[in-house]
């Protein structure tokens, strides 16, 4: 059984005391804890959840949507476009560059298809959210396999079409 258990934070405050989750409700945690708090929340989430900046690029995955595609962390990192069917490239991008049109956040669904590292293609219904972060734009997508008929009805699912 994978182990499920939260990392362990190692941010600490200039003093050397250690930042507890009060510390960044209030604002003291430092720019670089808070974001290794929210990567170390990312990774333990069971749903597959991966992170793209504005101009496409996978800043994050989680090992759940490593495991989905049967890659490692670290090689969906980066350009991850190999990873999906050419067909739905076009309609991905239309749907990340959507999700980042206007200024309050947003969530939006979107249906593609997915390289499995066994070489089979895997139906997954993508729910983004775009959100910023200083003055970064940034787009969250959480991936459902829909493989297996679950995302079947097409009133809930937007193709890029």
């Amino acid at each position: 059984m994978e182990d499920q258990s939260v990392p362990t934070m190692t941010c600490t405050r200039p003093n050397g005391h250690p930042v507890l989750a009060p510390a960044v409700q209030h604002g003291t945690a430092t720019a670089s804890c808070r974001a290794e708090m929210l990567e170390a929340l990312f990774a333990a989430l069971p749903q597959p959840l991966c992170v793209f900046d504005d101009q496409r690029e996978m800043l994050f995955a989680n090992p759940a949507s490593a495991n989905l595609v049967g890659y490692r962390v670290e090689q969906l990192v980066g350009d991850y476009e190999w990873l999906l069917l050419p067909s739905d490239t076009p309609g991905w991008r239309r749907f990340l560059r959507d999700t980042h049109g206007g200024s309050a956040s947003r969530a939006a669904f979107f249906r593609l298809r997915l390289r499995h590292r066994s070489g089979d293609w895997l139906w997954v219904r993508a729910a983004a959210s775009a959100f910023t972060v200083g003055r970064a734009y940034l787009t969250a997508v959480t991936w459902q396999d829909c493989s297996g008929g679950l995302c079947e009805d097409p009133r809930t699912i937007f193709t890029g079409a």
